[in-house]
C-alpha cells in the first residue's frame, strides 16, 4: 500500500469508529443524520468500515440508549477499543515515512539543520523528504508541519527555497515561515517578510499569492483561498512546547491534542464540539491539558490506558 493509501484507510476507520460512538449517544439532528448518510455513501470503504464498527457494537450487545448509564459507558468504553483497532492495524504501517529524510514521533519536536545551513522545526508527527538539485533547494512535506528559516540568497546560495506540499509550493521571498499539511488541506504562515503561495487548479490554471508576515493562506482540493490575519504567535507555540486555543470549539482543539498522544481522543455526543476552549497547555502534558479541560467544561471522559479516550 502506498502511504496516501495507508492514511486514507486509517481516517475512514476512525471516522467510521466516530459515527458509531455518536450514534450510540445522543440522537442524532436531521442534518446530522444526513451527513451520515453522505459519508456512507461515499465509498465502498466507507460503507464495509462502518459495516465493521457496527457489527463490533453489535456482537458485544451494547449501544441501545435505553440501557442504564453505568452499562452505557462500559459499552462505549469497550466497543470504542475494539472500533479503534480497526485503524491502528493500517496506521502503524506508513511506509512513505520511512522514505522520508527527517521525520518525528508521534508528541516530538525536533529541529534540523539542512544541507544549506536552513533550519527545520518539525512539530509532532511530521516527514520531510529534501530533493536539493543545482537550480533549486525543494523540500516536500510529507506530513505535519514544519516552521523554516531559511538561509538567505547570496552570491554563494543563488537556489530559490521551495517548499512542497499536496501539489502546491510555498516559495521564500524572505526568511521565515510554517507550513502545515493535513491531507490535501495544507496552510502556509509567514512570521517574517513574504512568501509565495502557487497551487495548479483542476483545470491546469496557476493560482498563486504573496502571502505576507503577519498572514496565512490555505489551499485544499477546491483551491487556493486568500491570506488572512493570523496570530503567528498562537499558532507557532509548539516550538516551545506549548499548545495555545483561543476561544477555540472543542472539536478543533481535540484534534491538535491527538496529534501529541497515542491512541485517539473522541467526542461520544456531537453537541460538545461547539463548546469553546481557551487556555496555554504543555505538548508533553496532554492528559493533564484534557482534565483541566474536561474540568473547565463539565465533561466526563473515559480512558482505556492511552489507547482512546471518550468526552461525553
Amino acid at each position: 500500500m502506498t502511504d496516501n493509501t495507508n492514511s486514507q484507510l486509517d481516517r475512514i476507520n476512525t471516522e467510521a469508529a466516530e459515527w458509531v460512538i455518536r450514534r450510540g449517544g445522543d440522537e442524532l439532528t436531521l442534518e446530522e443524520q444526513q451527513s451520515f448518510e453522505i459519508w456512507r455513501s461515499i465509498s465502498p470503504l466507507h460503507e464495509a468500515a462502518f459495516c465493521r464498527a457496527s457489527n463490533l457494537w453489535s456482537d458485544l450487545d451494547v449501544g441501545s440508549r435505553k440501557k442504564k448509564n453505568r452499562r452505557q459507558q462500559t459499552a462505549v468504553y469497550v466497543t470504542a477499543t475494539g472500533i479503534l483497532m480497526l485503524g491502528i492495524g493500517v496506521s502503524w504501517l506508513e511506509p512513505g515515512r520511512w522514505f522520508a529524510d527527517y521525520t518525528t514521533s508521534t508528541g516530538e519536536i525536533r529541529t534540523v539543520q539542512l544541507n544549506d545551513g536552513s533550519l527545520a522545526e518539525l512539530d509532532t508527527h511530521a516527514a520531510l523528504t529534501l530533493r536539493y538539485t543545482a537550480k533549486e533547494r525543494r523540500v516536500i512535506v510529507v506530513e505535519g508541519q514544519a516552521y523554516f528559516t531559511v538561509a538567505p540568497l547570496s552570491e554563494a546560495e543563488h537556489r530559490p527555497f521551495v517548499v512542497d506540499a499536496a501539489g502546491g509550493t510555498a516559495t521564500a521571498l524572505g526568511t521565515q515561515f510554517m507550513v502545515t499539511r493535513n491531507g490535501s488541506d495544507v496552510d502556509t504562515t509567514v512570521t517574517e517578510h513574504t512568501v509565495r503561495v502557487t497551487r495548479e487548479d483542476r483545470d491546469g490554471t496557476l493560482q498563486s499569492v504573496v502571502v505576507s508576515e503577519g498572514q496565512s493562506v490555505h489551499f485544499s482540493r477546491e483551491g487556493l483561498n486568500d491570506p488572512h490575519a493570523v496570530s503567528t504567535t498562537t499558532l507557532t507555540a509548539w516550538r516551545s512546547g506549548q499548545l495555545v486555543f483561543d476561544n477555540e470549539p472543542l472539536s478543533v482543539v481535540i484534534a491538535r491534542l491527538n496529534l501529541y498522544r497515542h491512541g485517539r481522543i473522541v467526542l461520544a455526543k456531537r453537541s460538545l464540539a461547539r463548546l469553546r476552549v481557551s487556555g496555554v497547555f504543555d505538548c508533553k502534558d496532554i492528559e493533564g491539558a484534557l482534565t483541566t479541560i474536561s474540568q473547565e467544561l463539565h465533561v466526563k471522559t473515559i480512558s482505556v490506558g492511552m489507547l482512546i479516550t471518550i468526552v461525553y
